[in-house]
């Protein structure tokens, strides 16, 4: 095999590794979110209206979650099939055949497909079926969304958290 039949494998372990690490971080927020909320409410015993924009975060953390699967959802791998160099979209196959146990399951489970059509897809789909079952969804945005969001999510999650911290609720009495 060619160093860019491997290249290709290994970016796509690569993903997968990330895809999780961006899904379990993202539910790891979400909990500490909701451990925040409560510690501030319950625990402290303030009941500033301030804390309840935590719940707006906690959101926006939930939604980040369709980011995640919409950048993952068709692989570096499999869009590659989609290129004009023809060698490029060979060596995408051949990494593709070699992934094919642990690719395409997921690929058709991200693709919506029927759960009953799976199992025989992922062994039977040749060629120009992945590429007519991709096509739509391999040439969307979401590969420079993606970056661009987490960025900006990552940025103005830091800045509330600090937000939150330095916070000194206003005392009525």
């Amino acid at each position: 095999m060619s160093a860019r039949v491997d290249a290709l494998v290994a970016g796509y372990r690569r993903e997968v590794v990330h895809r999780r690490l961006l899904t379990w971080s993202g539910r790891l927020m979400s909990l500490f979110l909701a451990g925040l909320y409560i510690y501030l409410l319950m625990v402290l015993g303030r009941d500033d209206p301030f804390y309840i924009t935590l719940n707006l975060v906690a959101f926006v953390n939930g939604l980040s979650g369709f980011a995640i699967a919409l950048y993952y959802e068709v692989p570096g791998v499999v869009r590659a099939l989609h290129s004009p160099d023809p060698a490029l979209a060979d060596d995408a196959w051949a990494a593709v055949e070699r992934l094919r146990p642990v690719l395409m399951p997921r690929l058709l489970v991200d693709l919506n497909l029927p759960p009953d059509e799976r199992p025989v897809l992922a062994q039977t789909l040749d060629r120009a079926g992945v590429v007519r079952l991709t096509q739509a969804r391999a040439r969307d945005r979401w590969r420079t969304i993606g970056p661009i969001y987490f960025a900006g999510y990552t940025v103005a999650l830091a800045a509330y958290l600090w937000l939150v911290y330095s916070w000194a609720p206003e005392t009525v009495r």
